[in-house]
C-alpha cells in the first residue's frame, strides 16, 4: 500500500489526522473536475452565475468528501486513508456529505430545472457504483471514472442554465471525457514514477500516445462546441 501522504498536494508537517483529511479529498483534481461546471455553463446564452456556483459546491462535496470517503471505506480493498481514518467515520462522513452537498442543487433540480434530477440520479449512481466497486468492479474502470468526473460536471453545468439541446450535451459529455482521459493517463505514470515504479519504455510509450490523442480530440470537440453552440442550433 503506498503511502499517500508523500503526496505533492498533502502538507509534509501538520498533525497525522488532518494531513490525511486534506489527502483524502484530492482537493487539486477535486477543484479541477467541479470547475468543469463553469466551462459548461458558459455555453449557455443566459447564464445564471448563483445556479452554477451552487453545484460548483455540489460538485466539491459529493465528488471531493463523500465520493473518496466510500472509495477508501466500504469497498473490499479499502483506500489507502483507511490508515489513518477510521473507516467507521468515513463512512458517516461519506453519507453526511453526499446529502450535504446535494443540498446546495436541491431547490434548482426540483424547482427550476428538472432535467438536473436525472444528471444528478447518474452522478449518484457513479459515486456508488465506481467507489463501491459494485457489479463487480464493472464500473471501476478509467471509462466511467472519465464519464462520471469530465463529462457529469460539464454537462451538468450547461442544463443547470436550463440548456437542453441534446446535441451541445452529447459535445459536452465527449469533451469532458476527453480532457479528463488527458489527466487519468498523465497521472498513472506520475504515480508509478513517483513510487519508484519501473515502467517499460513500451508501456510509458502508449500512455504518452493516449494523452497525445486526447489533447488532439479535446481541441477538435471544443472548437466544434463553440460553432454549435454560436449557430444557435
Amino acid at each position: 500500500m503506498p503511502d499517500r501522504l508523500k503526496e505533492w498536494y498533502v502538507p509534509r508537517s501538520g498533525p497525522l489526522h488532518i494531513r490525511a483529511i486534506i489527502g483524502l479529498t484530492f482537493y487539486p483534481y477535486t477543484l479541477m473536475v467541479s470547475s468543469l461546471v463553469f466551462f459548461g455553463s458558459f455555453f449557455s446564452h443566459s447564464i445564471h452565475i448563483m445556479r452554477t456556483v451552487y453545484l460548483f459546491i455540489t460538485f466539491v462535496i459529493c465528488l471531493g468528501i463523500s465520493a473518496h470517503c466510500f472509495d477508501s471505506s466500504l469497498k473490499k480493498s479499502p483506500g489507502p486513508w483507511a490508515n489513518y481514518i477510521p473507516r467507521n467515520i468515513m463512512i458517516i462522513v461519506g453519507f453526511v456529505s453526499l446529502i450535504a452537498g446535494l443540498s446546495f442543487s436541491f431547490y434548482f433540480a426540483f424547482f427550476v430545472v428538472h432535467f438536473l434530477i436525472l444528471a444528478g440520479l447518474v452522478e449518484i449512481f457513479f459515486v456508488f457504483a465506481y467507489n463501491l466497486e459494485l457489479f463487480g468492479g464493472f464500473f471501476h474502470n478509467n471509462i466511467f471514472l472519465a464519464f462520471s468526473t469530465g463529462s457529469m460536471p460539464i454537462a451538468s453545468g450547461y442544463i443547470v442554465q436550463g440548456g437542453n439541446n441534446f446535441l451541445i450535451i452529447l459535445m459536452m459529455i465527449a469533451t469532458g471525457y476527453s480532457l479528463l482521459q488527458i489527466q487519468i493517463q498523465a497521472s498513472r505514470p506520475y504515480r508509478s514514477l513517483i513510487r519508484g515504479e519501473t515502467i517499460d519504455s513500451i508501456k510509458l510509450a502508449k500512455y504518452y500516445e493516449k494523452i497525445l490523442k486526447s489533447v488532439v480530440i479535446f481541441s477538435i470537440l471544443l472548437a466544434l462546441l463553440v460553432v454549435i453552440t454560436n449557430t444557435r442550433l
